[in-house]
């Protein structure tokens, strides 16, 4: 090194001292490869003019001629930000709370249309006019019991007063009350009923007061929300049926990108999880936005999980995403330090080695290029990632002719380098004696526990006017799920407070009666005629009070109806017990009908495993349960073992598929997601026996009819080996022949290995 240059030391010494050696051998490819294509010892047969390969070295040297004819280009490594990437099928949906139906609530005649779809309306806004007599109906039930109602204030009034003055009897004043009472509720009934019909509440109050007009016959359905016509479903003229779905609104000030997740990357999956979304629509332009959701079910039929993320549409112009749209989404992982990348192109791989081609040198009369074995750190966006070694920010690497240049490389032998053992997470074991049990091996599926399943059903018809809870939400038993607007459960309250009013009237008049039974002669049959209707009434409110608790009222509110005649305008529609909502089939305004499920929800913190053992391995079964630790291994998590418990057996052999039902309990480690339906692989140990040669399960390496396991000699480099091979577990296998006690055996990176067998044959 000459006093005029700067010291440099360590690998940069290397790496020049290379460069200047380099510079000479391309002086001779210049000078012999421009004319003729030439080998030597240690060298390849040169394929072209002007290129010079030395295979043992790693090295190509091309004229700048050979250069252009492959049409060689490079790009710099640089530095960038890598997050692993978890692929999946989105769709989007409407938002919840942002998607209504429109019913008329009860029959009628449309006779008018005041929208189209793809107007935009607000809350309120009328939709269509419908003419229904029971709306006349409903209104003169309003204006009758508000007349009875002003007529039974009066007349309770003038009976206080002449009771007071003792002019009136007690009973008098007693079945003015109950009247009194029973019509106040009418009142209320009829009000809610037109309220959940959509009046506004002024008209209602107006109606009731008498400070304006009835409607009449014509009603109009009202949007419940403010949105987009989606879809109108009716014409002039059509006869319409209260429950029938008239007109459905979007609000795309917001929609749901729905993705549809593979059970082999539930575990990747979270809350708060930054996503990408590319819609079929718009592909050069990714959503960013973020898990807002994840689901705790897979699909029975395609078994897969799903979760949900909000995306933003801008108020300024036309909504652009819009529900039933599709594309891919990206979901991407914990965000790892800056890693160096590479260009996708310039990545190289021979079977065995990956690799790029390093620029070493570039002069106006050729170039060099250095083959460097590199370690894969992840990849995403068209780059990767590579973990520290001999590339750095700076180098320029092949991208075009990468693969070409890259062919000169062909592996000889089974012999990995360090950087290769890495990429196919190598490891090895000698093989051993090992006792390998007698199994049963069988299919099966998550399971949650039926008394850790719930469904919140509808159990009137009627319109869903509130939804409080989404998909994936948490709830405990007894919170709202959703409320539902009733006709029938109005008039069922009707019937409760005036039954109770009827029964308070009787026993106040019992009562007095037995007092003055006492004091005087009173006919015993009017005592008994009292006592009757007093306990026909009193039998009345305990059945219609139980049946609207089985509808959904609380016994608190049904008291509250019995004693103090409360009118409820809804149903509240409550969770019926603690966990995880992990269905949500509800749509604000939806008609449902009795017994239809509203929503699911799941308890996972103790999941079984049903299992499904074939008829002619069911002998096999142990006998007692409790004493089998059984091990069980899911799709979603193929490197983990869970030890559980056989708890229960079926009865009775399933007469399609031939198989005997069974479960086994497991615990659950915290922070590992368990979904119902996801699949599972049981392994049930029956019997134990002696130890013998054995490797495990995935040493073995099958091709055709064959067995094969790769043994690693002494100077590093691989062989692979035909067995014969014999019982196995669910673990390990048995090997009778072809493999001797001590051998370094492959167990895990043997599906790579066997790629680069293939490729050096």
């Amino acid at each position: 090194m000459s006093s005029s240059e700067p010291p440099v030391c360590g690998e940069m010494a290397t790496r020049l001292r290379c460069r200047r050696r380099w510079r000479l051998l391309l002086a001779c490819v210049l000078i012999l490869g421009s004319e003729i294509a030439m080998a030597h010892e240690g060298h390849e047969p040169l394929p072209t003019k002007g290129v010079l390969v030395d295979v043992a070295a790693g090295t190509i040297a091309l004229s700048r001629v050979a250069q252009q004819a492959l049409g060689v280009a490079t790009a710099e490594v640089a530095t960038r930000p890598f997050a692993d990437r978890t692929l999946a099928y989105a769709r989007l949906i409407p938002g919840w709370n942002r998607h209504a139906f429109a019913a008329a609530g009860i029959g009628g005649r449309v006779v008018a249309i005041h929208v189209r779809a793809g107007d935009s309306v607000q809350a309120g806004q009328r939709l269509a006019t419908l003419q229904s007599v029971a709306l006349e109906t409903i209104q003169l039930e309003l204006l009758a019991a508000r007349a009875e109602h002003d007529l039974a204030t009066r007349n309770l009034d003038r009976l206080t007063s002449l009771v007071d003055a003792q002019v009136a009897t007690g009973r008098e004043l007693t079945e003015a009350r109950a009247r009194w009472q029973q019509m106040a509720a009418a009142s209320q009934v009829a009000q809610a009923k037109l309220l959940g019909l959509g009046l506004p509440a002024d008209v209602v109050t107006g109606i009731a007061k008498g400070s304006r007009p009835p409607l009449g016959s014509l009603l109009e359905i009202a949007s419940p929300i403010g949105g987009t016509v989606m879809h109108v479903e009716a014409m002039n003229g059509d006869l319409v049926q209260g429950n029938e779905h008239l007109f459905e609104i979007v609000d795309l000030a917001e929609v749901l990108a729905e993705v549809q997740v593979l059970e082999r990357d539930v575990q990747r999956v979270s809350v708060g999880q930054p996503m990408e979304v590319v819609l079929s629509a718009y592909p050069a332009q990714p959503i960013e936005t973020s898990v807002q959701t994840v689901g705790l079910m897979l699909a029975p039929d395609t078994k897969l999980a799903t979760a949900w993320a909000t995306v933003v549409n801008s108020p300024a112009v036309p909504a652009r995403y819009l529900p039933g749209m599709t594309g891919q989404a990206q979901l991407l992982g914990p965000p790892r330090p800056d890693r160096i990348a590479v260009p996708a192109e310039a990545l190289i791989t021979n079977g065995l080695e990956k690799f790029v081609l390093v620029e070493e040198a570039a002069t106006r009369e050729g170039f060099e290029y250095r083959k460097q074995n590199v370690i894969i750190a992840g990849s995403g966006s068209g780059m990767v990632g590579l973990r520290d070694g001999n590339v750095f920010p700076g180098d320029q690497v092949v991208t075009t002719g990468s693969h070409e240049l890259g062919g000169f490389f062909i592996a000889g032998s089974l012999r990995l380098s360090p950087e290769a053992e890495v990429n196919m997470s190598l490891r090895t074991e000698p093989a051993g004696l090992h006792a390998i049990d007698e199994v049963l091996e069988f299919d099966g599926l998550v399971d949650v526990p039926p008394g850790s399943r719930f469904m919140a059903n509808a159990l009137v018809e009627g319109r869903i006017t509130r939804i409080a809870c989404r998909n994936g939400q948490s709830v405990s038993g007894g919170e709202l799920i959703a409320e539902i607007t009733s006709l029938e459960v109005l008039d069922l309250q009707l019937e409760l407070i005036q039954a109770a009013a009827e029964r308070r009237m009787q026993e106040e008049s019992l009562a007095r009666l037995r007092v003055l039974d006492t004091t005087q002669s009173v006919p015993q049959r009017r005592v008994w005629e009292t006592q009757t209707a007093a306990m026909t009434a009193a039998e009345r409110v305990d059945s219609l009070s139980r049946t609207l608790q089985r509808v959904g009222f609380s016994a608190d509110e049904v008291e509250a109806m019995a004693t103090a005649g409360r009118v409820f305008p809804t149903v509240q529609l409550r969770a019926p017990g603690s966990g995880t909502i992990v269905r949500l089939d509800a749509v604000l305004g939806q008609v449902v009908q009795p017994h239809q499920v509203v929503a699911e929800i799941h308890d996972p913190r103790h999941v079984w495993v049903r299992g499904h053992l074939a008829e002619p391995e069911v002998g096999r079964l142990p006998a007692a349960e409790a004493a089998v630790a059984v091990r069980v291994r899911f799709t979603s998590l193929p490197e983990a073992m869970f030890v559980g418990r056989l708890v229960r057996r079926g009865v009775a052999v399933d007469l399609v598929d031939r198989t005997l039902p069974v479960w086994v309990e497991i615990d659950v480690p915290a922070g590992t997601l368990l979904q119902h339906n996801m699949l599972a692989r049981v392994t049930l140990p029956v019997a134990q026996t002696l130890p013998t040669l054995a490797v495990p399960a995935t040493a073995i390496v099958r091709q055709g009819t064959r067995s094969y396991v790769f043994i690693q000699a002494a100077d590093g480099s691989f062989r692979r080996q035909p067995v014969e091979v014999g019982r196995r577990d669910d673990h390990l296998v048995a090997v009778t022949q072809g493999l001797m006690p001590g051998e370094i055996v492959a167990v895990a990176g043997v599906a790579d290995l066997q790629t680069a067998f293939a490729s050096i044959r």
